[in-house]
């Protein structure tokens, strides 16, 4: 295989991906939701307005070795199942996928495993019971459809999770291997951060490569994947498994030198660049969100890219393209920090969202 192969990533948002496998040397085609600026300087890619259904025959015109997707493009195991056979899939295929996606089954596996899992019940039209329950679609993304439960509207179908007090947290696995921990930031319950290394006790950190291995063996997750637990203290309880690369990886990369998607491909056989790149302490991102209409100019898109910094160190990264009407609620962009503790980046990154702000509502005329 050729040490500098064309890899085409497709899923809601690829950015953090293709510029990960770009510092691999690699060559990137890929197709999203939103095509942003940054990510239009350095690689072809399309923006797909029939999402996800329109990425089939996207992927069938487009010359490339082999692909990959990123979140929420797990939610649907039928279409990636077609879209393997039109190229080769860099990725965990949808047996895997209906064994982790299905909160039923991932709750059967991880309790025969003695894995601590809230209780989880189908929606059937009736309350779940005493105590505090969320609703979720499990079709969602970064969040999305989760809510708590709500006694005077009752869903006809979802299913039903106990809530669990504590701190969101992440492992990241390639294999069977745990790569990193990071903590996340969750407003309400939407994902807009994480934050990287997280240390935790070494029983708890015993506990999630023991999970690792027991995803690797007994389901057969291949390459990169997330788990996505809450942290109550003492005991980590699995919330969710994402099969595949997911937001925590960049941050992860910046604080062990590794290049994680290299690790991934290289899980396929296919072999490319892995020179180390340069560590940091600690290291984190987040999610900007919109809080007023934003109309995004030419000159407040070619702003912003030019203090996105490097590739091999972004600073601003998923830029919306001149003429993008931002809703809000939905993201504008993303900050990057780095830190000596994971503590001193969190308040970097909130001291830079309150300025960039400032500055986009004032431009704005907000």
């Amino acid at each position: 295989m050729n040490s500098r192969p064309t890899i085409a990533v497709v899923g809601a948002s690829v950015r953090a991906t293709a510029f990960s496998l770009l510092r691999d040397g690699c060559q990137v085609v890929a197709a999203d939701l939103f095509a942003d600026a940054d990510l239009q300087r350095v690689c072809p890619v399309t923006k797909i307005a029939d999402y996800p259904w329109g990425l089939a025959p996207w992927l069938a015109q487009t010359q490339c070795e082999g692909w990959l997707y990123t979140g929420a493009l797990e939610n649907h195991p039928e279409l990636i199942d077609r879209m393997a056979e039109l190229r080769p899939l860099w990725g965990n295929r949808s047996e895997a996928l209906r064994k982790v996606r299905d909160p039923l089954a991932l709750q059967e596996l991880l309790r025969a495993a003695e894995l601590n899992f809230p209780e989880t019940k189908l929606c059937d039209g009736n309350s779940p019971g005493d105590g505090d329950w969320l609703h979720k679609t499990g079709q969602g993304g970064n969040g999305s459809g989760v809510s708590l439960f709500n006694p005077q509207e009752i869903p006809p179908d979802g299913y039903w999770q106990r809530r669990i007090e504590g701190t969101a947290g992440s492992a990241l696995f390639v294999g069977n291997a745990l790569m990193g921990i990071t903590r996340q930031l969750i407003d309400e319950f939407q994902y807009s951060g994480t934050l990287a290394p997280w240390e935790l006790p070494t029983t708890v950190t015993d506990e999630l490569i023991r999970l690792g291995k027991m995803l690797s063996t007994q389901v057969g997750l291949v390459g990169l994947y997330g788990v996505d637990f809450v942290f109550d203290g003492a005991r980590v309880w699995v919330i969710e498994v994402n099969p595949r690369t997911t937001a925590a990886v960049e941050v992860v990369e910046r604080v062990t030198g590794i290049n994680l998607l290299a690790e991934h491909v290289a899980a396929f056989g296919i072999a490319v660049e892995n020179s180390p790149q340069s560590r940091v302490p600690a290291a984190g991102k987040t999610i900007l969100y919109a809080k007023h209409p934003l109309a995004v100019s030419r000159s407040l898109s070619d702003q912003l890219l030019a203090a996105t910094g490097s590739l091999d160190y972004c600073q601003l990264a998923d830029i919306p393209n001149a003429e993008t009407q931002i809703s809000p609620g939905e993201p504008i962009l993303t900050l990057l920090a780095d830190g000596s503790h994971i503590d001193d980046v969190a308040t970097k990154l909130r001291a830079r969202v309150a300025e960039l702000e400032r500055q986009l509502y004032r431009d704005n005329g907000e």
